[in-house]
Formats: C-alpha cells, structure tokens, sequence
C-alpha cells in the first residue's frame, strides 16, 4: 500500500522532466541569403527591341500611271546613279507631247499675227488714221494671243515631263532592297515600284515609350546588340528623337546611328539597344532582385541584416519606395542605403527581429535559406 504512492511520484517527477527538456531544445538559426546594396548614382539603364535600316532608304514610283515595259534589276543588285530601275510604256505620252507642239505652233502664229496687226493700227492711229477704239481691240487682241502661247509653251514642257517620268532611274548609288512590280503590269503614279537602300551608314529604329522619351537626348550613345551576329555589341550614337508618337502608338520613334560594324549589318536585322540615362534626384537610385522586396497591408518593403557577432545577425524590417521594373531587377527610390544588406529569399517567412546565420559572402548560401515560417508565439509548458 506504501509504494503505489511512491510510483506515482516517481512517474510523474519523470514527466515534468521530460516536457522541461523538451521545451528548452535550443531553436536552429538559419542561414539567409542577402545582397550588399550598391549606390548607382551615376546611371541606370534600358533596352528596347530595334531594327535595323539603312542610312537612306528611298522607296521608288513613277509618277505617271501607265504599262510597264522593263525591270532590268533584281533584289540584291547594285546600281549607279542615272542607272535605269523600270521603263513604261511611253507612246501615250509622246502622242500627247507631239499634240502639244502643234498648239504651240498654231499659238505661235496666232501671236505672231496678233502683233502685226496691232503694229499696224498703231502706227495708223498716230498718224490719226485709226480710231482709240481699234488700237484698244488690236492690242488686246495680241496680248490674248501672247498668253496663249506661253501656256501652249507650258504644256510643251509639262508633256516632256511626263515623257521623261515613263523612265524611272536610281536617284543615288545603292543597293535593290525590293522590287515591288513585273514586266507588262499596269502601274498607277505613286505606286511602290521598288526600294533602294543607299548610304553607308546603318541606323537602327528604336520605338520608346513615353516615360522614357524625354530622357534621350541628340548626341547620346547606346550600344547595340544583334542576336544574329552572336551577341554582338556595336556602338551607336542617338541622331533623331521623335517629338509625336508615330499613328497612333504609345511609343516614339528614336533613330540611333551605328558608329562601327556598319559592314556587318543589314537593313530588317532585329537588335537590342540599351540606353543609359543619367539619375535625377527623385529617380532610381538602387536596384535590388524583386525577390528581396515583399508587400502586405502595410505597404512594400524588405529585411535589412545587420550583423550582431561573427557568422550571427538580426533582420530588420524596413519601408521602402519601389518604381519601374528593371533588366537587373526592380528601382529602390528609398528605404535603403549603399552599403545595406538585404535578404533576397524567403522574404514571406521572416519576421523583424528575427535572428539568423549569415554567410561570408553576399548571395552564397545552401538551398535552405527560409527560416521558420512563422514568428514563435509563447505557449504554456505542458507537463
């Protein structure tokens, strides 16, 4: 009857010793990843997608409509100036030259007549023999009949015009991009016969956005980059920035012109230019990975690591001012410093305060760079 009790105590003394020792196992800090924030004071920079053109790219018509009678060029070839593009059909137009001439002749003689007769009737009224009256009819006829030439004269030259417009010749040296008709096809003035690309200077067409335009400026350089040509980077420098957005678009168009390699490219070669703009005082000053900036109801923000002894920190929560999405990650207007270090990983399972491991070198550490998921809450020890 006496040792019942004294079991009892026994186990129970056992109990409260195992749920002690149970609750004081020591809790695992674990390791963070971070970055050391870096001023960029000097610059920040974009990229856009491009393409390639030509210096000068003009895209050839006739300006008479008519049948087309040869094309003796094809993509790719190579022409002089003067050298022929197309010929059409000119017979119409020679017709009406030659109907042209002949008005000018009859006007001419209309003319010539008209001033003899008011020569004559002049000289008859200053020797009172004609009347104010005949002299006035006399002279305007010819001044009439003047008129009339010179606008059949006008129309002699306009008809050769026209004639010489059935001829369709490359107004500067360069190279066929396009030829847009065929042989004994019915061709309209205006209409694209073919493209010729000349100069060699290569420029590139960049489209930009309008929160970005006012930060280009005529002068500026770039760099840009052809996929095609293996990553390569050729320097450019800005010689047009658009002042309106092009039919209708939300972006402007800025011409950059390749200052090397201008023979390793040609016109349509997509490519990539990167723009670098200068800090202003309210803009980007920082970027940091979007992975190390978190957003609650509080507003967006991040860890900053500060280290409290050799391979040991604490995290400290920190407001922050975010703006554009960037290449190397996401603009930091305000809330941190250079110099800073802050977590990149694990952002939604750490808590301010919260002590951690932090390795010798920003951005190492293991796979398991989460803490806890959850801030420790304090609970009553349970025997």
């Amino acid at each position: 009857m006496i040792r019942e009790p004294i079991f009892v105590a026994i186990a129970v003394s056992l109990m409260i010793a195992g749920c002690k020792d149970k609750a004081e196992e020591p809790e695992v800090i674990r390791p963070v990843r971070y970055v050391v924030v870096e001023g960029s004071d000097a610059a920040k920079q974009r990229t856009f997608s491009a393409v390639a053109k030509a210096g000068q790219e003009s895209r050839l018509s006739f300006q008479v409509s008519g049948q087309v009678l040869e094309v003796p060029v094809n993509v790719g070839d190579t022409v002089k100036k003067g050298e022929t593009i197309a010929r059409m059909d000119p017979a119409d137009y020679s017709l009406q030259l030659q109907n042209a001439r002949s008005s000018a002749a009859q006007s001419r003689a209309q003319e010539r007549n008209a001033k003899a007769t008011y020569e004559r009737t002049r000289a008859l009224y200053e020797n009172q023999n004609a009347s104010a009256q005949d002299l006035d009819a006399d002279r305007t006829a010819y001044e009439s009949a003047r008129a009339g030439l010179a606008s059949a004269n006008q129309q002699v030259k306009l008809r050769q015009r026209q004639l010489g417009y059935t001829h369709l010749k490359a107004p500067e040296a360069g190279t066929i991009a396009t030829v847009d008709i065929e042989v004994n096809e019915y061709v309209r003035a205006g209409e694209l016969v073919a493209t010729l690309l000349a100069g060699g200077q290569i420029e590139v067409s960049v489209p930009v956005p309008a929160s970005v335009i006012r930060s280009i400026q005529k002068g500026d350089t770039a760099q840009v980059r052809f996929d095609v040509l293996g990553g390569k980077i050729l320097r450019g420098e800005v010689t047009e920035v658009g002042v309106a957005s092009v039919s209708g678009a939300t972006t402007f168009p800025v011409t950059v012109r390749l200052t090397e390699g201008e023979t390793l490219v040609r016109a349509g070669m997509a490519a990539d230019v990167t723009f670098v703009f200068a800090s202003e005082g309210t803009g980007p000053k920082y970027a940091l990975p979007i992975s190390a900036v978190g957003e609650d109801r509080q507003g967006r923000f991040v860890f900053k690591l500060e280290q409290t002894s050799d391979g040991l920190g604490v995290v400290h929560r920190s407001a922050v001012e975010v703006g554009e999405i960037l290449s190397d990650g996401i603009e930091i207007r305000g809330g941190v410093a250079p110099g800073d270090l802050v977590v990149t990983a694990g952002v939604s399972r750490i808590y301010d305060g919260l002590e951690v491991r932090v390795p010798t070198k920003p951005g190492s550490e293991p796979e398991n760079v989460a803490p806890p998921a959850e801030a420790p809450t304090e609970t009553a020890e349970t025997p």
